[in-house]
């Protein structure tokens, strides 16, 4: 009977350190839940200029662009920045700026060098920008609300509102939103996506609100003052990178006291949902050389590391016991050792429903309207395509993730 006192050991140990891993789910959606609604302090709001790139998305400032210039704030203005399209993006843009005066636009040329568009679209939307705060979308986005950036003002203004209020000393330099893709035809790559960027806010959020500094932020919405970007001299670092740009922005200049998250539901962006599977994997394999230039993960990718193997260890111990009657060689009225093995499965089956409840408190938290019963499917299957995605990374070409000189 050593094997199964050895197999009960190291299930019960496993077991515990699984459990604490499924109650870590919940903690953003019960940080959220604890702090009340943003207040109406007498602190002014300040002055906010939104910039959104446009790379041949005319169709995409048609259907959003009077969302965000419409919001209900004071003082903001929009600037888009048109990444060499060749379709009416300008005529459009034109055809708004004689709607709303607080509308401009620019442009980058072509021939730059040495730097990626969209890193030359926000440099230049940055050093256009009139006032200190910036917030980047992007053109295929439509904020969920007409309070988007009133929230974004509120998070400047008094971020000890929010979740992360205990690591902030004063006005925070990095404001963190939520954005999740908007429903789909497609069902299955609509949920895979959704999953996907489920999984990286999520795991972002934990990471802040357990006293650490942002790994990266959803470009889609974000808030980053002007000043900061330009004393830390901007995307100096990692100019000649195709794709990431407010990823690793995030990434090398957040602290633990000058990030704040916004994730109230009013706050979220909504951006139109993939076409087909081939953009998925493309943009998850830029996703993944992206991760190649992050700093200070040791301790976020440790996490992630125990998140993903927690359940297929689990399982796997679980499944062994099947084996116990070769080495235990129990008798048929044994009851004790069936009665262990009915508690295994009655624990894990406990595993399985914190995991899930806890999660779907945070997905709900943030946003997230998926199916959670899926979820479990979900991250079973992420290990396998983190795998593919660095097989293609490392097969591919390293001129394909850098600026094509022109």
């Amino acid at each position: 009977m050593l094997f199964v006192k050895i197999y009960i050991l190291a299930f019960l140990g496993v077991w515990v350190i699984a459990m604490i891993v499924a109650y870590g789910y919940g903690r953003v959606g019960r940080r959220i839940s604890s702090f009340q609604k943003f207040s109406t302090v007498d602190k002014p709001l300040p002055p906010l200029s939104v910039i959104i790139p446009a790379h041949n998305q005319a169709q995409a400032l048609r259907r959003h662009l009077d969302a965000i210039l419409s919001q209900d704030y004071d003082l903001f203005e929009v600037i888009v920045i048109n990444t060499g399209s060749t379709d009416d993006t300008k005529d459009v843009i034109e055809r708004f700026e004689l709607q709303y005066a607080n509308l401009h636009h620019t442009f980058t040329p072509l021939s730059a060098r040495d730097i990626s568009l969209d890193r030359l679209a926000l440099t230049l939307g940055f050093r256009a920008a009139a006032y200190d705060w910036v917030v980047i979308t992007h053109a295929d986005c439509e904020p969920a609300s007409p309070y988007w950036l009133m929230r974004i003002g509120q998070t400047i203004a008094n971020p000890h509102c929010g979740p992360q209020s205990k690591r902030l000393k004063g006005q925070p330099d990095i404001v963190v939103g939520q954005a999740i893709y908007a429903p789909s035809r497609h069902t299955r790559l609509s949920r895979r996506s959704s999953f996907g960027r489920l999984w990286a806010d999520f795991s972002n959020y934990d990471h802040v609100l357990t006293g650490h500094a942002a790994i990266g932020c959803d470009g889609c919405n974000l808030a980053y003052r002007k000043q900061l970007f330009i004393d830390k001299q901007g995307f100096s670092e990692h100019h000649n990178l195709e794709m990431g740009a407010e990823d690793l922005l995030v990434n090398h200049n957040s602290k633990a006291d000058n990030t704040a998250l916004m994730l109230l539901p009013s706050a979220t962006v909504i951006q139109d949902p993939l076409p087909d599977v081939r953009t998925w994997k493309k943009k998850r394999l830029y996703q993944c050389e992206t991760r190649r230039h992050r700093r200070h993960t040791w301790l976020y990718d440790t996490r992630q590391c125990l998140r993903l193997s927690m359940p297929w260890v689990l399982a796997a111990i679980v499944a062994a016991g099947g084996l116990l009657p070769l080495v235990g060689q129990p008798r048929l009225d044994d009851s004790i050792f069936y009665l262990t093995i009915g508690v295994i499965a009655l624990l894990f089956i406990i595993y399985i429903s914190v995991k899930l409840s806890a999660f779907r408190r945070t997905a709900r938290a943030i946003g997230y309207t998926g199916n959670t019963l899926s979820f479990l499917i979900l991250q079973l299957r992420l290990p396998f395509w983190l795998l593919a995605d660095a097989l293609s990374r490392r097969r591919a070409s390293r001129n394909q993730f850098r600026k094509k000189f022109v």
